[in-house]
């Protein structure tokens, strides 16, 4: 017996609606925004509308005597889920140091797509430039292996700015105005992510590895340990002037360094190594001296008060 009318009938499709949700998962498979967020920020690009931002009211105060009109807030996000890390290589010995490929590639693709997505915001408002860019990573329960990467800032609009795009950085109003001020222009946002994997250490292994009870009486130093670290660090070093290169970039600043050290396992059944997970994360803004500045020699002040 079919349900009576307006009694837990199913509601009958739309095939219109259908077909702007296909659309719109193209736009994100695409590496692009939503339809209905390009239609409202276009929309401020006209002039209509307030503004919004998450600027303190000292950071727009700042803008204001600065000449920096605030547009919007714009967002870039991506949840990105990670492929398989096989074990490819031969039987690790232990401390044995590789780098675990497929989670390298899957922070720096899930961090590119955001980053993307933040510029096609702010270009859609009409901006000259992102200032504040705050980074939020996070792991799932529901996907395992899922990583979500999202970026937020303020869109704004800089008068006297000669752009073709956003330039996009982790500055705060202040900084940024720091650098303009002393001829020094931003130009992009640089950032790396190296994951690497080294076999339980021998040192560690006489002490009774990683799930066993430590039995060894001498202070001494876990080098494979330290050595991965170093090795991680120069990895993402080495990427992030490489990005500046590109820029046309004559430094970095305001970089931010983070790592993880986590226990992990890599490979199975005969395979399976265990050992230690090592991330290491850089994040930063590229400038370019615009023109010459002195720096004063300091001068000495003596207070003859007391």
């Amino acid at each position: 017996m079919s349900p009576a009318r307006g009694e837990d009938a199913e509601p009958p499709e739309d095939p219109a609606q259908e077909a702007e949700e296909e659309r719109e998962l193209e736009r994100i498979a695409a590496g692009g925004i939503p339809l209905a967020a390009e239609r409202r920020l276009r929309g401020l690009r006209g002039g209509g509308g307030a503004f919004t931002s998450d600027l303190s009211v000292s950071g727009f105060a700042l803008c204001h005597k600065l000449g920096l009109k605030p547009l919007s807030q714009v967002m870039g996000s991506s949840i990105y889920q990670v492929g398989y890390q096989g074990a490819n290589w031969p039987m690790l010995m232990g401390g044995v140091l590789t780098e675990l490929d497929v989670l390298s590639q899957a922070w720096n693709e899930v961090r590119r797509r955001a980053l993307n997505r933040l510029e096609q915001e702010a270009r859609e408002a009409g901006a000259d430039a992102v200032v504040g860019v705050e980074v939020r990573t996070a792991y799932h329960e529901w996907a395992e292996g899922a990583l979500e990467y999202a970026v937020l800032g303020t869109a704004v609009k800089r008068a006297g700015a000669k752009t073709e795009q956003p330039v996009l950085t982790e500055l705060s109003v202040g900084d940024y105005a720091k650098l303009l001020n002393a001829g020094v222009e931003p130009l992009g946002i640089v950032a790396w992510t190296s994951v690497f994997f080294v076999g339980e250490s021998p040192e560690l292994a006489m002490m009774g590895g990683l799930t066993g009870r430590m039995m060894f009486s001498e202070n001494q130093e876990l080098t494979a340990y330290t050595q991965a670290l170093y090795s991680a660090r120069e990895q993402v070093m080495e990427r992030l002037g490489h990005q500046a290169q590109q820029h046309g970039a004559s430094g970095i600043v305001g970089v931010r360094i983070s790592h993880t050290i986590r226990r992990h396992s890599v490979g199975a059944a005969n395979r399976a190594q265990t050992g230690l997970m090592i991330t290491f994360d850089a994040i930063g803004t590229a400038v370019r001296d615009t023109a010459a500045t002195s720096v004063r020699s300091p001068q000495t002040n003596i207070d003859l008060s007391n």
